[in-house]
């Protein structure tokens, strides 16, 4: 079997620890996040059909965010309900999703290009105005109870809005749009918008409440299993779709010349 093919299956395996730890509230691995991102970056870097800067843009991306959600990042045991949480700035978080967004637009520059059509163009336009009207409304009753407490715009709309501007940009110009769904699922995970069914807190009581730092940033943060497993599911349909793409241009070479 080849080496890509075994850190898939990997990072499927980690994946699956992590969200059924996260389901029960019991972590079977507590490093499982954390090493699926890794397994997902080794697979992209010893994928054999995307293009080289392609391998490498999702490898630092994959990367980036294996340390984004490290084990042992929250050092405290608790967190008192309504405590923010302490922002590293941009020595920390903030510079690693830039560093993952700049390995995600390395790797979409990378694709093969095609010509804008009507179609592509029109389903552009109707991605623009749906992501628009998504951020408009990620407060709104229709995605999230009453009771649940939404993230902050200020951290999450940046990475929202380049999520979104990478997922036009590959449905415009490249030849694969599975490329362009993957990073609209993953835009809509960093955003922290949640089902009715799935709600991200509840009402306290009166009285002291403490939660542990997992807890924490489900409630306030938003997202929690529905988050991740929009980013599993999104990373993994990125990946299929630069191989994807790499094979419908190696197909359409090989059409242009008929004694190849």
């Amino acid at each position: 079997m080849r080496p890509h093919r075994l850190l898939v299956a990997a990072a499927a395996l980690l994946a699956l620890a992590h969200l059924v730890g996260r389901w029960y509230d019991q972590p079977l691995l507590p490093a499982a996040q954390a090493l699926a991102w890794c397994a997902l970056a080794g697979a992209a870097l010893t994928a054999p059909e995307p293009p080289p800067r392609a391998r490498y843009g999702l490898a630092v991306a994959g990367a980036a965010l294996a340390v984004l959600v490290r084990p042992g990042r929250d050092e405290r045991q608790f967190l008192w309900a309504g405590e923010p949480l302490a922002e590293p700035g941009w020595t920390g978080r903030h510079l690693l999703w830039a560093v993952a967004g700049i390995g995600l637009a390395v790797a979409v520059a990378a694709l093969p290009r095609r010509a804008l059509d009507r179609r592509r163009t029109a389903a552009a336009v109707v991605l623009a105005v749906l992501a628009a009207l998504l951020a408009m409304f990620r407060d709104s009753a229709v995605f999230l109870p009453p009771y649940a407490l939404p993230p902050d715009p200020a951290d999450v709309l940046p990475a929202y809005l380049v999520l979104v501007a990478l997922a036009l940009v590959a449905l415009v110009r490249s030849v694969s749009p599975l490329v362009a769904l993957g990073l609209g699922l993953a835009a809509v995970a960093a955003l922290g918008v949640l089902p009715p069914a799935w709600p991200a807190g509840g009402a306290t009581g009166p009285g002291l409440t403490f939660y542990s730092p997992l807890e924490y940033h489900v409630r306030v943060t938003g997202g929690g299993i529905w988050a991740d497993l929009l980013g599993f599911l999104a990373a993994a349909v990125v990946l299929a779709g630069c191989r994807w793409a790499e094979r419908v241009r190696r197909r359409a070479h090989g059409a242009a010349r008929p004694g190849s």
